[in-house]
């Protein structure tokens, strides 16, 4: 599973980067640090998944997401949070708190949800 880590803060990126490579199957083809980055190593790293904060300067998590799915409509987008409030805008997309990110939890949403988009 080829994965795509979006994140402003340094901290949360590593976190992240180290909870995928963690994940049986899940290797990190990419890191930015803003959506518009995001939106540029797409079409390089070609990823299955994007994990991407919502709560970003610039260019938002949503708008970012919303951006890539046009372009690229067979990426699963997850939509990461540091807050339990967030919430979006696009019915659908999820969000979900970033701090309950674990290689069981990636694993267990991808048979959910990547398997669906795919399928």
């Amino acid at each position: 599973m080829r994965v795509l880590v979006v994140d402003d803060s340094a901290v949360f990126r590593s976190v992240l980067c180290a909870v995928v490579e963690a994940t049986e199957g899940f290797e990190v083809v990419g890191v930015a640090s803003s959506g518009r980055e995001a939106i540029n190593l797409v079409p390089l790293t070609e990823p299955q998944l994007a994990l991407i904060d919502v709560g970003m300067f610039e260019l938002d998590g949503i708008e970012t997401a919303d951006q890539i799915r046009r372009r690229h409509p067979g990426i699963v987008i997850l939509l990461l949070s540091a807050t339990r409030q967030a919430s979006v805008r696009a019915r659908s997309l999820a969000v979900e708190d970033k701090r309950d990110l674990s290689p069981r939890w990636l694993a267990d949403f991808w048979r959910r949800q990547g398997q669906r988009q795919l399928g």
